[in-house]
């Protein structure tokens, strides 16, 4: 059980900088009772509390949360009631329309204490959305794919925040989504072709080489958009080709000898063509190296040649290398 030990009043020793926005895994938000003359008592996260001073603060955005040695000036208030304490020159600064002008203008400014906005959103997509504007990862707190998307649908649409950015590699949106990518591959891809994330969209394209295409469901397909179902075509359709061009080259034949003349080569060759028609009808562009390895090397079971086991050897380990060195296209 997590707690959340808040003070009061802001400090004015906080850090000024953004990275206290972080909080507890899993753990968005604590919920504390503040009245006058009472300590604040850590409380559990998730305790019922029938008070009428009972209020929810996001255990990252607190009142204590000062950025640029400024303390929070905006409380954000989600649908579910969690207050979010942000800064007005921070959240100005990564939207181009005041929030979908939820932050009032410059003449009401002034004001001793923060001013309070509520925004139509729960409060593990409020998370998301400032933990983009702060430039913050928020993976740490397990937030479902669903929301993610609501979230970034709102920033690009409702409030004026390029998301682009912030899918860049090793920032926010791009970790964010990737970690959606070993259990939710296509999901995920849908969402970042849904906003033409490309860094992001190539990346978690490679976890679904393994994706029946036939299976794509239409709304998925509309949600990636037509260029991203194209790329998606296109990165298996490559992958296959190169792979049948490196199995159709056969292993070398010898100079004949007593043992095994031209005619006996011939049986190997028919073994190996054998062998790679059955391998291309069902592989997959995720085809690993050690499995088409496996399927090859039995070509040489009825072969006693030591010259055309060796050279069979060989064009195994040929495919193998030529394989494993095939990258995967820029989709």
């Amino acid at each position: 059980m997590e707690y959340f030990d808040l003070p009061t009043s802001t400090s004015s020793s906080s850090s000024s900088t953004a990275s206290q926005a972080t909080g507890w895994r899993g753990t968005q938000h604590a919920t504390i009772t503040l009245e006058e003359g009472e300590e604040n008592v850590p409380t559990p996260v998730g305790t019922p509390l029938d008070h009428p001073n009972a209020i929810s603060i996001s255990t990252a955005f607190h009142p204590s949360l000062a950025v640029d040695d400024c303390p929070p000036d905006i409380i954000i208030v989600s649908s579910d009631n969690v207050h979010f304490y942000t800064h007005r020159h921070r959240l100005l600064a990564a939207s181009a329309n005041r929030m979908g002008n939820l932050i009032p203008s410059d003449d009401a400014e002034a004001s001793a204490t923060p001013i309070t906005v509520a925004m139509p959103h729960p409060s593990p997509v409020v998370n998301i959305i400032l933990h983009t504007m702060y430039g913050q990862s928020c993976v740490h707190y397990l937030p479902t794919l669903e929301m993610v998307e609501v979230a970034l649908d709102a920033l690009a649409l409702s409030y004026g925040v390029p998301i682009q950015p912030s899918a860049l590699p090793n920032q926010p949106i791009y970790t964010l989504l990737l970690s959606f990518a070993p259990y939710r591959p296509l999901d995920a891809y849908a969402v970042a072709g849904k906003h033409g994330l490309e860094e992001a969209a190539v990346a978690i394209s490679s976890h679904l080489l393994a994706y029946d295409l036939a299976r794509l469901p239409d709304s998925v397909s509309q949600k990636m958009g037509a260029l991203y179902l194209k790329r998606l075509f296109l990165l298996h359709q490559s992958r296959l080709i190169a792979l049948r061009n490196i199995l159709y080259k056969p292993p070398a034949t010898h100079p004949p000898t007593v043992m095994c003349n031209e005619v006996s080569q011939q049986r190997m060759l028919r073994a190996w063509a054998f062998a790679v028609a059955q391998l291309v009808w069902d592989v997959l562009p995720s085809a690993s190296t050690s499995a088409l390895q496996a399927l090859l090397e039995p070509v040489g079971a009825a072969i006693d040649c030591p010259y055309c086991l060796a050279a069979l050897h060989r064009r195994v380990q040929e495919v193998v290398y030529e394989w494993s060195a095939v990258k995967s296209p820029d989709i």
